[in-house]
């Protein structure tokens, strides 16, 4: 990857995907914009969107990838651009082969980008996960959108943002019409004012451009609560205050006045005087007072209206505590997890069905039902960081957790004033209705700085156990249980002295497979202990 990097400006990285009709014009204006961004090698995330049987994740040797690849080849060419295609780990050996054969560069490295899917099925699911793999990996690319360094997702802005994703330097934006109670209408009617009149300088300023037959008061609230007038300083409680019905001083009701008074033929001062400073008949604008939501509300009204976390995630201050607290996450559920090959390398396997695994996240919604018995039970919808899953609860365990899976609630409002955080024990089941979880035990998950702390993982090799043999051994232990604790080993020289090296490997220092097998490599002589 470094090697790739060291030769170009900035990479591309486009998605294929046979099936959208406007796939080939797409491409083009794509290939354009990432070479007016100064990409030179154009990374190919080719085969997530292949066609293949399903179940299958190998479709290399299809005939239409190959086609495809070519005529993307000939687009590429007179704009100066080399193609790189990705290969999964996974993927057979001879597409390496065949690819080298074909003259395009090759690196084994895989990060999807699920901009395309999320876009074309109005879900926020894959780009969730997407934004996250990329933020973490830290990757220098240029997407297929144009973005680069790492390319985040960033809020939509009511300055920036088009009517779907838009490519900005800082990274994707989200576009006006994907927020709900928005629509394309309005959003093409805020951006026709915006190239017209420049950006929007403060909310109040938005609500005397905006034709309000367009961006209403529910609009201007979705607005608000997605985090679209967050560039012009003003924090989101503030900005609603404006805009609240009940506020006998909100802006809206001011400005639809004067809208339509313009509309009648009528002119006042503040019409002709409102741009001259000093006039008296300026539109006053109150600073910024800085008192924000508190991080639960403005998450979940984000959420509300975006569908996805954009600017945060609940989860994401403890994002430790959470991998511990679980066997898999949810992603894992439809991609599978590497394991380790006993030939070397590593291959895929899918979570297994019904064994009693330990799953945890966040609770987003709870649908309580009743069974022919008039017993309650529930379906829950439990997310993570990556994905989300549903949990069935039968009238057992629903009746022994239910008050787990409530968050705290207002006693006079009942608004639900924190998230519901929990660990559930439960198996995989897989059907035609989709795959679900069925609980078998749920318990609260204790999310706080004490349990959000890795530990470090130490094994102290004695001399008599030190061997080129037994370290290979062990660096293949500590690969096949991955995790967010630091691992440190100490090795006892023939003299006596004892050597301390960090190893870059970070373990699930609670895995027992771990513990076991490194204890029989060091013997009875050695140490391991998690502190």
């Amino acid at each position: 990857m470094q090697a790739v990097e060291a030769r170009c400006r900035y990479l591309g990285q486009m998605d294929l995907n046979l099936k959208s009709p406007l796939v080939w014009e797409y491409y083009r204006e794509t290939l354009k914009k990432l070479a007016g961004y100064g990409a030179a090698i154009v990374r190919l995330d080719a085969f997530a969107y292949a066609p293949k049987e399903p179940g299958r994740r190998n479709f290399m040797n299809e005939p239409e990838t190959w086609d495809l690849l070519e005529e993307i080849h000939r687009m590429a060419e007179p704009l100066g651009l080399t193609l790189l295609p990705e290969i999964h780990a996974s993927y057979a050996e001879g597409a390496y082969r065949t690819l080298t054969r074909k003259g395009y560069m090759t690196y084994d490295f895989f990060l999807p980008g699920l901009v395309i899917d999320a876009i074309e099925n109005h879900t926020g699911e894959y780009l969730a996960r997407w934004a996250k793999e990329e933020r973490d990996e830290g990757i220098r690319t240029v997407n297929m959108l144009g973005c680069h360094d790492g390319i985040p997702v960033l809020s939509p802005d009511v300055n920036e943002s088009g009517t779907e994703f838009t490519a900005t330097k800082e990274g994707v934006r989200f576009g006006l019409a994907g927020i709900r109670g928005v629509g394309t209408g309005v959003a093409q009617a805020i951006i026709a004012e915006r190239e017209a009149g420049g950006p929007f300088k403060t909310l109040h300023d938005f609500v005397e451009r905006v034709d309000s037959s367009q961006a209403n008061r529910r609009v201007i609230e979705s607005l608000i609560k997605a985090g679209a007038f967050d560039s012009t300083g003003y924090p989101r409680r503030q900005m609603m205050h404006f805009v609240d019905k009940n506020n006998p001083e909100n802006i809206i009701d001011a400005a639809v006045k004067r809208q339509k008074d313009r509309a009648s033929g009528q002119t006042s001062f503040f019409d002709m005087f409102g741009d001259v400073e000093g006039s008296g008949f300026e539109v006053s604008v109150p600073d910024p007072d800085g008192q924000e939501w508190d991080r639960h509300l403005k998450l979940s009204q984000e959420k509300e209206v975006l569908g996805i976390y954009v600017s945060d995630h609940p989860l994401r201050p403890f994002e430790y505590a959470l991998a511990k607290a679980r066997d898999f996450s949810f992603s894992q559920i439809d991609t599978g997890y590497e394991v380790q090959n006993p030939t070397g390398g590593t291959i895929n396997q899918e979570i297994p069905e019904g064994k009693a695994l330990w799953w945890a996240g966040m609770v987003s919604s709870v649908s309580k039902r009743v069974t022919k018995n008039g017993d309650p039970m529930g379906i829950v919808q439990l997310e993570d960081m990556e994905g989300e899953a549903t949990v069935v609860v039968f009238p057992k365990t629903y009746k022994e957790a239910e008050g787990y899976l409530y968050g705290e609630v207002d006693p006079e409002t009942g608004a639900q004033l924190s998230d519901a955080f929990v660990r559930i024990k439960g198996k995989l089941e897989r059907s035609d209705r989709g795959d679900q979880i069925i609980a078998q035990e749920i318990v609260p998950l204790e999310l706080n700085e004490e349990n959000n702390k890795p530990k470090v993982f130490e094994v102290m090799v004695p001399n008599s156990r030190f061997s080129q043999g037994n370290m290979a051994r062990l660096a293949t232990v500590l690969t096949a249980n991955p995790g967010g604790d630091r691992v440190e080993i100490f090795i006892e020289q023939v003299d006596g002295r004892v050597l301390r090296a960090e190893v870059p490997a970070k373990v699930n220092a609670r895995s027992i497979p771990l513990l076991a097998e490194a204890k029989a490599i060091v013997g009875n002589q050695g140490r391991v202990t998690v502190i």
